[in-house]
């Protein structure tokens, strides 16, 4: 059996120890994936911790893609918006929160994917449990293990997030490119070589911005 060929990484590989370097901090802090979908559900001081190391991760691994996809040549077709998905019939699926490898999890590159609350502020998906007169407020974790999964993958196998992404960059270039390196302000104290990685990911956005 032939081994698995090592995924092509064509951004610095110093910046992509930086990425792993983040991950490593991240598992050190919560845990895996799988340890933070077992909790089900966090106080509101640490799940907005979580949340915030989370989009921190996600910045950096979208700026990375960026660097990626700048390197893969221009299509040769003329590149199209996602196509209008067909309804499909609903089925039950059932997960596991031991089996990470078996979620069906989305890595999103534009910061304006999610929905964006106030500072501060949690969604109102919440449990409350009454404590020697203490209201405490349980936020469910599952989504945040899902998210935490997603930066996993594009770490281990960049390449084919980056050929969609470089897709996508081609067809709305401008508006992408606003919501891609749009980082929470905690990234440029977490995420070490920041101003490289701004450096090379002002570079990458000049390749689609230029499609003469």
């Amino acid at each position: 059996m032939q081994p698995t060929p090592a995924p092509i990484r064509n951004a610095p590989i110093a910046l992509w120890r930086v990425a792993e370097a983040f991950l490593h901090t991240l598992h050190t802090l919560f845990g895996a994936p799988e340890d933070i979908a077992f909790q089900h559900t966090m106080t509101r001081a640490p799940y907005l911790l979580l949340l915030s190391w989370i989009r921190v991760g996600e910045a950096l691994l979208r700026r990375l893609l960026l660097i990626e996809a700048a390197s893969l040549p221009k299509p040769n077709t003329r590149p199209l918006l996602w196509p209008k998905r067909t309804k499909r019939a609903r089925r039950l699926m059932e997960f596991f929160d031991d089996k990470p490898e078996d979620w069906r999890v989305s890595f999103r590159c534009f910061a304006n994917s999610y929905r964006r609350l106030p500072a501060g502020k949690t969604s109102n998906t919440q449990c409350r449990l009454e404590a020697g007169g203490t209201t405490l407020r349980f936020k469910p974790v599952w989504p945040l293990a899902e998210r935490y999964e997603a930066l996993l993958r594009v770490f281990n196998d960049p390449t084919g997030y980056a050929k969609r992404l470089a897709n996508r960059l081609y067809a709305r270039t401008g508006a992408a490119l606003r919501a891609l390196v749009r980082d929470p302000p905690e990234a440029q104290h977490r995420i070490d070589l920041y101003d490289e990685f701004e450096r090379r990911g002002e570079i990458a956005s000049r390749h689609f911005l230029d499609t003469s």
